[in-house]
């Protein structure tokens, strides 16, 4: 079932408790666009907040918090995108106010696709951009190369999750961390591994998407078929770096990001 079909058949009412989005960073002005941002599998909102200083004061970093990671770690992590998407919608169309942006990173950015589409197509909610960072496009032929982690033993997806030097060291050697976020990294990996796009009306707004040059899991030549889910303006950026390129220089990243999403080219 597609993302917009399982909206129009559910019953969605929003949740009063927890919190599902950030509140904006207090460096941000009064003016200031609102970026969502979903973050990468196993990852929590902690993990994207080095961002919000180097966005500030023009972009208000808004991560989103889902359930399974940081204070909501006792509560199951989504296993697909749909769920993710109906789970958010409620929530987040309350806190829209203004001008928005959606950017997500690897399984973020099917998460922050899907979300725009919806937004757009169902609520009549215009993002001002879309950023996609080391996620491969949804019709992109490499995605099929990709290994299947969800399927992998624990001790497999461990190992494999650290080689993406997507588990920070403090953690990695932790046999309580790993016990709590085996569960959600699995669960984050059945989201990005099982989406399966749909046709569907393209983006009207701007599409925003950025490579690592060594990331041998999103590279730049699959990426530029994100070009093909918009009718505005693309760009595309590699930068030096493998997946997680952006965790690696957040100030320089967000900088970029910044001026990307306020009317300057990410390759400027």
């Amino acid at each position: 079932m597609s993302v917009m079909n399982a909206l129009n058949a559910s019953n969605v009412k929003p949740a009063g408790e927890p919190a599902w989005l950030l509140p904006p960073p207090p460096t941000a002005s009064a003016q200031a666009l609102t970026l969502l941002c979903v973050p990468h599998a196993g990852a929590g909102p902690g993990s994207y907040r080095p961002f919000a200083r180097p966005l500030a004061p023009r972009v208000a970093l808004r991560p989103v918090h889902l359930p399974g990671r940081e204070s909501r770690i006792g509560e199951p992590a989504f296993e697909n995108v749909t769920d993710v998407v109906r789970a958010l919608i409620p929530r987040l169309i309350p806190q829209l106010r203004g001008r928005f942006a959606v950017w997500g990173h690897s399984m973020g950015g099917f998460v922050a696709f899907e979300l725009a589409r919806v937004l757009e197509a169902r609520f009549g909610i215009r993002a001002e951009a879309v950023v996609i960072s080391g996620c491969q496009a949804p019709r992109s032929s490499g995605r099929e190369l990709l290994p299947q982690r969800r399927e992998l033993s624990d001790d497999e997806l461990w190992a494999s999750a650290a080689q993406l030097n997507g588990i920070p060291e403090e953690v990695m050697h932790s046999r309580e961390l790993r016990a709590l976020l085996l569960p959600t990294l699995r669960a984050d990996f059945s989201v990005f591994e099982t989406y399966a796009y749909q046709e569907g009306r393209k983006l009207s707004c701007p599409l925003h998407v950025f490579a690592g040059a060594e990331d041998f899991e999103a590279p730049a030549a699959d990426m530029r078929k994100w070009e093909e889910e918009t009718r505005a303006d693309f760009h595309l950026t590699e930068l030096p770096g493998g997946h997680f390129f952006h965790l690696d220089d957040a100030a320089g990243f967000g900088g970029r990001l910044a001026d990307a999403l306020c009317g300057q080219r990410a390759g400027q």
